[in-house]
């Protein structure tokens, strides 16, 4: 088994010396590339006299330049409060019910003992919900 694990390596354990000359390769030849087109940049940054921005060409006409003012409106709005309006308004009672609970979550004792209190037989997620008010506040 030991001399099998030996034969079976991956691909780029494989590869890997022919990977990282080709690789090798590619970066050569494109930094050559770049060099080549940029030739005439680099011998004059290297040289110092000539300036690269000095290939930018001079506005004929600096009358022609149109100034724009800048236009800003401001639209007001209104906040909307929304209320939604149960029952006419008036408190109501929700009464006691099963929740399930989320998996990993389990009731309490005490809601365990109050739901057999009352002859509930809560399931492994569950718990029981106190009566309450709604429609209170």
């Amino acid at each position: 088994m030991n001399e099998q694990n030996k034969t079976e390596t991956t691909w780029w354990e494989r590869n890997k010396k022919k990977v990282l000359i080709i690789g090798g390769v590619v970066v050569a030849v494109g930094v050559g590339v770049l060099i080549f087109k940029n030739k005439d940049a680099l011998i004059a940054l290297v040289k110092g006299g000539k300036k690269l921005a000095s290939k930018v060409p001079p506005i004929a006409d600096p009358s022609m330049i149109e100034t724009t003012t800048e236009v800003i409106t401001t639209v007001e709005t209104e906040a909307i409060t929304v209320s939604k309006t149960l029952n006419n308004g008036v408190p109501f009672g929700v009464e006691g019910f099963i929740r399930n609970l989320p998996d990993g979550w389990h009731p309490s004792a005490e809601k365990i003992a109050q739901a057999a209190a009352i002859g509930i037989e809560l399931g492994e997620h569950q718990t029981l919900v106190d009566p309450y008010m709604k429609n209170v506040a």
